[in-house]
């Protein structure tokens, strides 16, 4: 079960990062807002994950 999270954090981790360069090719400033932010909101439930399941199983 803790590979399939870590597999699957590791995905949402990299949607991430690509969400960044693709924000600086959008034509519309707004747009690129939204998905920069989506990237960083992306980043953040990557990490949120793995410390809210793993780390609740060990108590």
């Amino acid at each position: 079960m803790s590979a399939l999270i870590a597999i699957g954090c590791m995905l949402v981790f990299a949607a991430g990062i690509a969400c960044y360069p693709l924000a600086f090719h959008m034509e519309s400033d707004t747009l690129s807002l939204l998905v920069f932010i989506a990237g960083v909101l992306l980043n953040s439930l990557a990490f949120f994950i793995p410390w809210q399941v793993v780390g609740r199983s060990r108590k």
